[in-house]
C-alpha cells in the first residue's frame, strides 16, 4: 500500500457500494480519538464545590482595612505584611 496515494484510496472507496462505504466510515470513526470535552468555568467550579459569590461575602473580604485610610496607607500595610523591604515609586 506504500505506492497508494490518498487520492487513489479515495477514488477506490468511492467505487464501493454505499453500505461498504458506511461500514468504512464507522470503522474509521471508532479508531479516531475524539477530542476531549472542553469544560466551562461553571462546570469546573461545580466539580470543585464552588458557586457564585454573594456581594456580602465580597464586602466581608475587604473589611480588613479601615475605610478612612488612603491608598498610600494601604500600600504600606501590604508591603509590611509581605515583609517587602524594596521601595517602589508609585508616582
Amino acid at each position: 500500500m506504500a505506492d497508494n496515494t490518498l487520492d487513489k484510496i479515495i477514488r477506490e472507496v468511492g467505487s464501493l457500494p454505499p453500505e461498504q462505504q458506511q461500514r468504512l466510515i464507522q470503522l474509521l470513526a471508532e479508531r479516531i480519538p475524539q477530542p476531549a470535552q472542553i469544560k466551562t468555568i461553571e462546570q469546573i467550579a461545580s466539580e470543585q464545590g464552588k458557586g457564585p459569590l454573594k456581594f456580602s461575602e465580597i464586602q466581608d473580604l475587604g473589611t480588613f482595612f479601615p475605610e478612612d485610610e488612603n491608598v498610600d496607607d494601604l500600600v504600606s500595610t501590604i508591603r509590611s505584611l509581605r515583609q517587602d523591604k524594596s521601595a517602589r515609586d508609585l508616582a
